[in-house]
């Protein structure tokens, strides 16, 4: 599955949809077109004082005329299009193309590589790495290597005073080269930096969006038993007067016969209210606000195993400490999901068990959650909890599943570490200080 499916699969509905669309609506039409007029008014000026000041004479009516087209242009899009309009990437790119061509005419009639500003070449590729596809990047990368290779050999010379400093052609050409290797560096890094920074913002939207449903199934647990209790007295009378009302009347009798459906199917009723009041049998103890889940560190870890019971795997919680100052906690719903997806994974790649151990004393609470599975890849053990990164020799998953986890636990002022047993399996290690993990109050900071 991709991460773009990942992203639809959990947020089809809600606030979730509209900011993922958001985000994956290509470049803001309001930050190019400030851009360019920085440009059209960076570029008027330069003119004007290079040939009013310096008395330089330059082809002014192409220049003028190549200034004025990217204003003229501006205006155009600034009207036809609402300042908050999104383009899409093939929009944008076109958009960047055409200034990567305006600033090569320019520079045809201003010296060519010999202009010192040339190096705005690097300005269009670079936000295309920083917020387009890797292909509209490829592609105006090499409309700029093309641009720079031409002004290197065909251009207008910059009309310098008598017995001024005349360029050679090595020294062009190592121009040329230093605008090549910028623009293929500066591209490629920005690239990589930008892609690493969307596939963070991926990873956390789709953890908000599995926190926020998780949170939203606890609210709906427990508006149902809200519901399922105040329900219960009124439904208790119906089966007392539906009860009654069958003793007075005749027996085979009509009226008897509904009294008797309607006493039937108010049990019914009252069966189903006290399911719905009692809860999923493996969350039986967990209540929808986390100020009623004030649990022992072993209870905690015990209701999350339960939850994988029918995977198939053993489960064993091991405490190692004195019993009467075990740590109790809230059970928030950030410590119930991020622990979750931890055990989750070692059911799933575990061979046949998962061993919690316990570890406390007045300082620190150590967990280590073992299993006997094939262990973590050595090749990529010190990179764990970035997203999208699979992690179990032979197997795929554990990408968005330690991530998320990761970013839950430390919520709860928990740090992970990862290794590999010596015997073979993975070993999770999560330490709190105690001082924070025994708050007062679960949403305290």
């Amino acid at each position: 599955m991709t991460i773009g499916d990942r992203i639809r699969q959990i947020g089809r509905t809600g606030d979730e949809t509209d900011q993922i669309n958001l985000a994956a609506s290509g470049m803001r039409l309001k930050t190019l077109v400030y851009i360019r007029w920085i440009a059209v008014f960076g570029q008027a000026l330069t003119v004007l004082i290079v040939s009013l000041i310096f008395k330089f004479e330059f082809p002014l009516m192409p220049i003028g005329l190549l200034i004025g087209a990217s204003a003229i242009l501006n205006l155009l899009i600034s009207l036809n299009r609402k300042p908050t309009a999104r383009l899409p990437d093939r929009g944008a790119i076109l958009y960047l193309f055409y200034d990567i061509l305006q600033l090569a005419g320019l520079l045809y009639f201003t010296g060519g590589l010999t202009n010192p500003f040339s190096v705005l070449f690097l300005v269009p590729v670079t936000i295309s790495a920083t917020n387009l596809p890797r292909q509209g990047t490829v592609f105006l990368g090499l409309t700029t290597l093309a641009c720079i290779t031409v002004l290197a050999l065909v251009y207008r010379p910059l009309p310098l005073p008598p017995g001024s400093l005349v360029l050679s052609q090595t020294y062009i050409l190592a121009i040329w080269s230093a605008l090549v290797l910028g623009t293929a560096f500066l591209s490629g890094y920005a690239w990589l930096i930008a892609a690493d920074s969307r596939k963070m913002s991926d990873a956390l939207t789709i953890a908000r969006a599995e926190l926020a449903r998780e949170q939203q199934l606890s609210a709906v647990g427990g508006i149902a038993a809200a519901a399922a209790h105040e329900l219960g007295t009124p439904l208790n009378t119906i089966l007392l007067v539906a009860e009654e009302l069958r003793q007075m009347l005749p027996e085979g009798s009509d009226a008897a016969a509904d009294a008797a459906l309607l006493h039937d199917q108010a049990r019914k009723c009252a069966e189903v209210l006290a399911q719905l009041s009692r809860g999923p049998e493996t969350e039986r103890f967990i209540r929808g606000s986390e100020h009623h889940n004030f649990l022992a560190l072993d209870t905690l870890f015990s209701l999350i195993t339960e939850k994988y019971a029918d995977s198939g795997k053993s489960f064993v919680i091991n405490s190692h400490g004195d019993a009467a100052t075990i740590p109790r906690l809230f059970m928030t719903a950030e410590l119930r999901h991020g622990l979750g997806n931890l055990i989750s994974n070692a059911a799933e790649f575990a061979n046949s068990a998962v061993t919690v151990e316990l570890y406390w004393n007045d300082k620190l609470v150590r967990a280590e959650i073992l299993d006997d599975g094939p262990g973590f890849s050595e090749e990529i053990l010190s990179r764990l909890g970035e997203p999208y990164m699979s992690t179990r020799r032979g197997k795929g998953g554990m990408g968005l599943g330690v991530f998320i986890a990761d970013m839950l636990i430390k919520r709860s002022g928990g740090e992970l570490s990862f290794r590999n047993r010596k015997a073979g399996g993975a070993v999770v290690e999560i330490l709190w200080a105690r001082r924070q993990l025994e708050k007062s109050d679960p949403f305290s900071n």
